[in-house]
């Protein structure tokens, strides 16, 4: 009896503004088009998972599909954070119903921990159950007890989050101590593409600031005072400060509005020029600056090929079809145990957490 042909998955990962759309696109449609295979864009940016916020996202809309199907797009409203697990079990649901149909999920976006979870096989459970561990163990008063004990893990994502960033440091130190090696287990085959895209850093810069400038004539205004007349988001954010659960306010582009409405003891919709003049310098420095902090996923992205434009990219697919077929592999990353999206190669190498480990209760005083 024939072996089961490996699936194909194909990712495009690169920083806000690079042109991730209009590639990932247009590399569709020649791989339905020219290759007879049915793509489903996976979205992998954890700002465009909520309702509502369209235009801030610059999220992509039905004109720009050009008839390419995408998924985890509006997944949720934005009351509250949607959890990497959430996520991924979300979209490998997706995968492997594009799978099952004969088509292949073209993973796009520029949120690294997702595509990197979808291509390595994250045990996103684990991660889960460790997490809400914890939070039990650790209330927010004791955030720099846990970031203690993420230091003494694993030194390197301690140094990437701060002491007092509550959620961050939960989030690394439950990747640290949920890898479980044992719950790793063969997978399907798969044949994996990993693109990037990418452009010079002036160029980005100067495009951020582009994009910014056309959602406002697209009517960002209106959709920031929407979304705040919704979700009564200045009220919150004025009780609440960064600890508001809803995500607009944690949003770069939404955020900036809030602030300044906040700082000038204004409604939101009572920002003049100059006020949103501020907002606009705000929401393009950090913006800017969330781009820098993109490319440095770049190297833990295994079989990483960077490409130009869709021809380069439908290239790569191509000769990645014809090669040798993948063996199965286990999965030894915070992932899937052995369900779509695991398996492919590189899987559990790249950004390796220490495993099997779990953190020892703090002797000292809660703070």
């Amino acid at each position: 009896m024939p072996a089961t042909p490996p699936r194909l998955l194909v990712a495009l990962y690169g920083p806000t503004s690079a042109g991730k759309t209009k590639v990932s696109v247009e590399l569709c449609l020649r791989l339905r088009d020219e290759l007879g295979l049915d793509p489903l864009v996976i979205s992998a940016d954890s700002r465009q998972v909520y309702r509502y916020m369209d235009i801030g996202t610059s999220k992509t809309t039905p004109a720009e599909m050009r008839g390419i199907p995408h998924a985890m797009l509006d997944v949720t409203e934005p009351v509250r954070k949607l959890e990497l697990e959430t996520y991924v079990a979300q979209a490998r649901r997706r995968m492997d119903a594009c799978w099952a149909a004969g088509g292949v999920p073209v993973v796009v976006g520029g949120t690294g921990v997702y595509v990197r979870s979808l291509l390595e096989g994250w045990e996103v459970d684990a991660v889960a159950e460790a997490r809400a561990s914890l939070r039990r163990d650790f209330p927010r008063s004791m955030a720099a007890d846990a970031h203690e004990v993420l230091a003494r893990l694993d030194k390197q994502a301690a140094a990437k989050v701060h002491a007092n960033n509550y959620d961050g440091v939960i989030n690394a130190l439950a990747h640290a101590v949920g890898n479980d090696p044992e719950r790793a287990v063969a997978t399907v085959p798969t044949r994996t593409v990993m693109l990037g895209v990418d452009r010079p850093a002036a160029d980005i810069d100067r495009r951020v600031a582009e994009t910014y400038d056309d959602q406002v004539r697209r009517g960002l205004r209106d959709e920031v005072l929407g979304l705040e007349q919704r979700y009564d988001l200045l009220t919150q954010y004025r009780r609440l400060g960064k600890k508001t659960a809803n995500q607009v306010v944690h949003t770069h582009g939404y955020t900036e509005w809030f602030d300044v409405a906040l700082e000038r003891g204004l409604a939101v919709e009572k920002l003049g020029a100059a006020d949103q003049s501020e907002v606009r310098q705000r929401v393009v420095e950090r913006i800017q600056a969330h781009t820098k902090r993109q490319r440095a996923v770049f190297p833990k992205l295994a079989g990483l090929k960077m490409v130009r434009g869709p021809g380069d990219a439908f290239d790569a697919v191509v000769a990645a079809q014809r090669a040798e077929p993948p063996k199965p592999a286990a999965t030894g990353k915070p992932g899937s145990g052995g369900r779509s999206g695991a398996g492919q190669p590189g899987a559990g190498k790249a950004g390796s957490k220490p495993s099997g480990r779990r953190p020892a209760r703090p002797t000292g005083k809660r703070r």
